[in-house]
């Protein structure tokens, strides 16, 4: 894969976000961040909807800040968590390029 990222560069930030959303519990707190009312959520709210105690959604969550998918944001005793569009665009760029190549190559395989 030629990118202007250097290949390694581009498979190691790929490796990272594949890690993170490779957790059934980090994709179910994607999906009920992205499907619900509220714009953000604390960690008791997600460790609610998670059905796990505190520390298990703290360390998902931090998990999915580590790579840039969620932003926090202290607001009193609370952190609430929201996405980061900015990154979630980028992290999109990188796998549409990965797809890109893979999609390219299936093609000459086949003429």
């Amino acid at each position: 894969m030629n990118s202007e990222h250097g290949d390694d560069d581009l498979s190691e930030e790929l490796e990272e976000l594949f890690k993170a959303l490779g957790n059934i519990n980090r994709l179910i707190l994607i999906y009920n961040l992205a499907s619900g009312e509220k714009d953000k959520f604390s960690v008791t709210e997600m460790a609610k909807m998670m059905g796990c105690t505190q520390p298990a959604a703290s360390q998902h969550l931090k998990v999915l800040k580590t790579v840039k998918i969620l932003d926090a944001e202290k607001q009193g005793n609370y952190i609430y968590y929201t996405f980061n569009q900015n990154a979630l665009l980028k992290h999109k760029e990188k796998i549409d390029f990965l797809f890109k190549c893979v999609l390219t190559k299936c093609k000459q395989l086949e003429e």
